[in-house]
């Protein structure tokens, strides 16, 4: 374990570092279903294509701004981010892997006690500034009737959540796994999960169709036989990348267990499946709920990479 600890504080210095010209770079933030990507390049680095680069970033407002000014070529994202950021620039993106759907890894949590039906004073809701955020939020709010003037809200990074709930001045999270465990084991209470809109947030690798043309072949190699053995790797309570996911999360065996539980992490041919059979619908599904809850008046369609089926 000790050795491990030290492997990630390896990756977590080179992520930091600028890649090398021609090197397609992948950025994502924490989030759990992305990590057994960040296992395979602190365990097994040499199974990466050498011509790609992996970062995690703190935030989905870090992974966006990259990607926006060019910094990198392909990001891991929440499809509803992904059409965000698809539709408010001229990036060009596809979709290259479908990695996880939530099942209510994504989730919003209050203090005990919440009551829903006391709206005498706005809530105060911290959440970080996001797609992702704004559509859960928004989803929550159109399902139990509750009006713009109810919520106030407050940017907050996800691994600043538990600071904010313990000095007690917010309201409600909007927050996701592993930081929602957290607050968990503070005390708080979920109050909506994705659990509640079933196939509604998947979380994707799009690349820039340009870069895909470019560096196809390994990307192919990235999201086929390299994903497959991390995720399996993964998925193993007793394999090092089951401690490494526990070590990258901070948070402990059982709730990574519990975790895991509330995401369906797809395998390369799971991923081309959704995209073939699933996509075309979920994408609409998506679309509609990003213009009805405000966050867009119209969404840019976001195609799957040419080759990927």
């Amino acid at each position: 374990m000790k050795k491990l600890v030290c492997l990630i504080g390896v990756m977590m210095v080179l992520v930091g570092c600028t890649p090398p010209p021609q090197t397609l770079s992948v950025v994502g933030n924490t989030w759990l279903g992305y990590q057994p990507y960040y296992a395979e390049q602190v365990l097994h680095p040499e199974a990466i294509p050498a011509n790609i680069h992996i970062t995690m970033l703190t935030s989905d407002v870090s992974v966006v701004r990259m990607v926006a000014n060019g910094a990198a070529q392909a990001a891991l994202l929440s499809l509803d981010n992904a059409l965000s950021l698809q539709t408010r620039t001229d990036l060009k993106l596809c979709i290259a892997q479908v990695i996880n759907s939530s099942h209510g890894a994504d989730a919003i949590y209050a203090p005990p006690g919440f009551d829903i039906n006391d709206r005498q004073q706005p809530w105060v809701v911290g959440m970080e500034d996001s797609a992702l955020a704004r559509y859960l939020l928004a989803r929550w709010m159109r399902l139990h009737d509750i009006p713009e003037r109810q919520v106030r809200r407050e940017i907050i990074l996800p691994n600043q959540h538990a600071i904010a709930y313990a000095a007690g001045a917010t309201d409600i999270f909007v927050t996701y796994a592993p930081f929602s465990q957290k607050l968990a084991s503070m005390g708080a209470e979920q109050i909506f999960s994705s659990r509640e809109i079933p196939g509604e947030i998947i979380d994707t690798l799009v690349v820039k169709q340009e870069s895909w043309q470019q560096h196809q072949a390994a990307l192919k190699r990235l999201t086929g036989p390299v994903w497959d053995k991390a995720l399996t790797a993964a998925l193993d309570p007793q394999h090092p990348y089951y401690q490494a996911l526990q070590t990258l999360s901070g948070i402990n065996a059982e709730e990574l267990r519990q975790s895991l539980a509330s995401l369906s992490l797809y395998n390369s041919a799971a991923s081309r499946t959704f995209l073939q059979q699933d996509y075309a619908r979920v994408q609409q599904q998506v679309s509609e709920q990003l213009v009805a809850s405000g966050i867009h008046q119209v969404i840019t369609p976001l195609p799957i990479c040419e080759g990927v089926l």
